[in-house]
C-alpha cells in the first residue's frame, strides 16, 4: 500500500495526459490487485479482531482506489483527472494514517 500511495500515485500524478495515466495504471494494476489479495489474507489470519478490521479497512481502501483509477479511463473528463488522482491519494493516505505498526509488521512477515 505504501508503494501505491507514495510511489505509483505520485508517478501517475506527474503524467502530462490522461492517456499516460491510463497506460501507467494498466501496467501497475496487477500489483495493486496482489496487494488487495494480501490484505484479504491478513484480515483472515490477523491475531485479533481489531487487526482483522484494520486489514479489512486497508483492503477496502485499496479496492476503492483501484476502482476509481479503473473509472478514469472510462469516465474522466480530460481536465479533471488530476483532481481525481489527488483525491485517490488523499483517501489512501487517510486510510493508511491510522495506527499501523503491528499490521505493517504482519504485512512484511506474510
Amino acid at each position: 500500500m505504501e508503494w501505491f500511495a507514495h510511489g505509483l500515485l505520485p508517478e501517475l500524478r506527474r503524467s502530462t495526459s490522461l492517456d499516460q495515466v491510463v497506460v501507467g495504471w494498466n501496467v501497475a494494476s496487477d500489483r495493486v490487485g496482489a496487494a488487495e489479495d494480501q490484505w484479504t489474507i491478513l484480515e483472515s489470519s490477523a491475531p485479533s479482531e481489531a487487526e482483522g478490521s484494520r486489514a479489512r479497512a486497508l483492503r477496502d481502501a485499496v479496492r476503492l482506489a483501484a476502482q476509481r483509477l479503473d473509472a478514469l479511463a472510462v469516465v474522466a473528463a480530460h481536465d479533471t483527472w488530476v483532481l481525481e488522482l489527488d483525491a485517490v491519494a488523499a483517501d489512501l493516505e487517510a486510510a493508511w494514517a491510522f495506527p499501523r505498526q503491528r499490521l505493517t509488521a504482519l504485512a512484511r512477515s506474510g
